[in-house]
């Protein structure tokens, strides 16, 4: 039910209808906190992240024309709920990837994957360049940015804590395939059918790569760098995007060598 609501709600966005979509949200948080009151599966709490986020989203005023220095008042928010879910237990450290095990053998895939994905949605999307300019310290910034606040968040909400209770819950090629779901129509306010299911398939590659290196830090790191490939390596640099990725994928495959 609560996962209904939730992808119900989101087709709401979808379509335009603002209002009962966070109508249909805020009810979401008092059913769940009511039924995490009372229910201590630990399932409720970490559904109870996908509403919260989607209404501090929306909720949030505009306080910079920049959408850049937008990212982080949305995102910070959600490391509160995330850090009450850790202190009380509700996913152990290794079930939520923090660790840094393998992290450098990861990483150029990571990077590699990352910069694949961001091209792939940079050609759906189209978006413009939300940077004031390409200088060092806008480009730190922005990175910083897509990864410790919109990597770090999405990343521990759809796979640390959402797909790892699915799994538990339903299978684990069946968690990954909702979890994966849930974060592409989480993304609807594009209002692009093609985005709903691009983001899918990257939900799913993310999933994978939880999957195979159970590190948190890593998936932040791939997301960061799809939205750094989706907001200034392809649209700036659209030649580096073949070369980085597979020079990093060559990496990769010496190291696992």
């Amino acid at each position: 039910l609560p996962l209904f609501l939730v992808s119900l709600a989101e087709l709401l966005i979808f379509v335009g209808r603002m209002r009962p979509a966070m109508m249909l949200h805020a009810l979401n948080v008092v059913l769940l906190t009511l039924i995490a009151i009372y229910n201590e599966d630990r399932i409720f709490p970490v559904l109870l992240l996908l509403p919260l986020f989607r209404l501090l989203n929306a909720a949030m005023p505009v306080f910079f024309s920049l959408t850049l220095y937008s990212y982080p008042l949305v995102y910070a928010p959600m490391f509160l709920p995330i850090y009450l879910i850790m202190k009380e237990r509700m996913l152990s450290l290794q079930e939520a990837g923090m660790t840094f095990k393998d992290f450098w053998l990861f990483l150029p895939l990571a990077v590699a994957v990352g910069l694949a994905l961001g091209w792939g949605e940079y050609n759906v999307l189209r978006p413009g360049l939300i940077l004031p300019d390409v200088s060092i310290k806008s480009v730190v910034i922005l990175s910083l940015t897509m990864i410790i606040f919109v990597g770090v968040v999405e990343e521990f909400v759809f796979r640390s804590a959402l797909q790892t209770i699915l799994e538990e819950k339903i299978g684990r090629n069946a968690g990954l395939v909702v979890a994966s779901i849930v974060f592409g129509l989480m993304h609807s306010g594009y209002r692009i059918p093609l985005e709903l299911f691009y983001v899918c398939f990257a939900g799913l590659v993310f999933g994978l790569l939880f999957w195979f290196s159970r590190s948190l830090p890593m998936i932040a790191l791939a997301h960061g760098i799809t939205n750094l490939s989706l907001f200034l390596v392809t649209p700036v640099y659209p030649w580096a995007v073949g070369y980085l990725a597979g020079a990093s994928g060559m990496l990769f495959l010496i190291g696992v060598f």
